[in-house]
């Protein structure tokens, strides 16, 4: 990344600002009709731009948000270029956030997440199979839980983010007209964002970050395949002559018993030739 990078991330925000203005216009515009002849249409159509004005406006703090951590950034820093996600958790008030991309099926093909311990927040849900992520995949209704309530709800999962020092977990759909194509989830060390500001910044992150007029579906390069996982599955099938399904699980336990992802494991199976059968390095 560099300065341009930022300068575009800005150009970004203040379009969305502006078509926010256009959609507050015409949502006054539509207000003014109603209170004029009682017609339900107009206000229906002024609550649809008054919605459409708030998401404009979450994309126009998010991308200022990333816009501020690239103008910060060098790639002469030995840190990481900082992840979009990084912004969407500031925005939500939340200290770490991920993304999951589903299939038909629903389930996960792909990922992004803000930092590392939300990446392994994340990868919990997938070695563990149970969590908010997990829970909205299936049902497509929010999920969170906070404090001893994550043991409640998520045994083995509460637990596993308790260790990592999160206390509150949140996730919502995210939606492309009525088709759920992933899951948003925050983290804190403290407390849930409410529901009604994570839904609207999972709206925004969806129709205006990634499938808007700025918008990237790879959220600018971020979100990632699975692949080093679907590789490394098919190599321990070979290995260990079992099924694709009981050679994942081989890979989430390592990762779990290891205290690492399952990408991690899985770009060491392809990489360094790891056998799982072995004794942890």
């Amino acid at each position: 990344m560099t300065e341009r990078d930022a300068d575009v991330a800005w150009r970004r925000a203040a379009a969305a600002r502006a078509r926010a203005a256009q959609a507050a216009a015409a949502a006054d515009h539509h207000d003014l009709l109603w209170q004029q002849n009682g017609s339900d249409r107009h206000r229906v159509l002024a609550e649809f731009h008054r919605d459409t004005v708030a998401h404009h406006l979450a994309a126009a703090e998010m991308q200022e948000a990333y816009a501020r951590r690239l103008s910060a950034w060098s790639p002469r820093q030995r840190e990481a270029r900082p992840p979009f996600m990084r912004s969407v958790a500031t925005v939500c008030g939340a200290d770490g956030g991920a993304l999951v991309v589903l299939d038909k099926n629903r389930q996960q093909v792909a990922v992004t997440s803000s930092d590392a311990c939300a990446c392994r927040a994340q990868d919990l849900e997938y070695v563990l199979g149970e969590g908010p992520m997990r829970d909205v995949a299936r049902s497509g209704r929010a999920a969170a839980a906070a404090h001893l309530d994550l043991v409640t709800r998520w045994p083995f999962y509460g637990r596993g983010i308790l260790d990592l020092g999160l206390r509150a977990a949140s996730a919502v759909p995210l939606m492309s007209g009525a088709y759920r194509f992933g899951v948003l989830a925050v983290f804190s060390e403290v407390r849930l964002p409410l529901e009604a500001d994570l839904r609207r910044i999972a709206a925004a992150l969806a129709e205006q970050v990634l499938f808007g007029p700025d918008g990237d579906p790879l959220l600018y390069g971020d979100i990632a395949e699975q692949s080093p996982v679907h590789r490394a599955t098919d190599r321990v099938r070979l290995q260990e002559e079992c099924t694709a399904t009981d050679a994942l699980d081989l890979i989430k336990a390592r990762a779990f018993r290891e205290g690492t992802t399952t990408v991690d494991i899985a770009r060491r199976i392809v990489e360094a030739d790891l056998r799982l059968t072995s004794e942890p390095e």
